[in-house]
This record gives structure tokens, sequence and C-alpha cells, in this order.
């Protein structure tokens, strides 16, 4: 559970070291909240986007 939770973090910890140094507090609440906004935007790509894709395709 411990390397999903690593492997599922990387992207946003990257991006948080684009903005908070990582010896700063606050660095691992930026990683999570960069990791909250990718989670909302998957949801809301598979359900509204998505769809509207597949049925384009279907003749």
């Amino acid at each position: 559970m411990f390397l999903l939770a690593r492997l599922l973090m990387i992207v946003p910890s990257i991006i948080a070291g684009w903005f908070v140094s990582k010896d700063d507090v606050s660095y691992w609440v930026v990683a999570f909240a960069i990791a909250l906004v990718f989670i909302v935007l998957t949801i809301a790509f598979e359900l509204y986007v998505h769809p509207r894709l597949r049925r384009r395709r279907e003749p």
C-alpha cells in the first residue's frame, strides 16, 4: 500500500517542487492538493468528456 501511495504522488510532488521548497512544511500539503485536482479532473473527464467522445465514434 505504501508503494502505491508513493507512485501516485510522484507527479504531484514534482509539480509541487516547482512552487514550494522541499524543506518547507507545506510541501506535502501542496502536493496533496495537486493530487486532489488531478483526481477531480480525471473523474470529470470520465463522467462528461469520455461518453461524448464514445458517442461520436459509434455510427
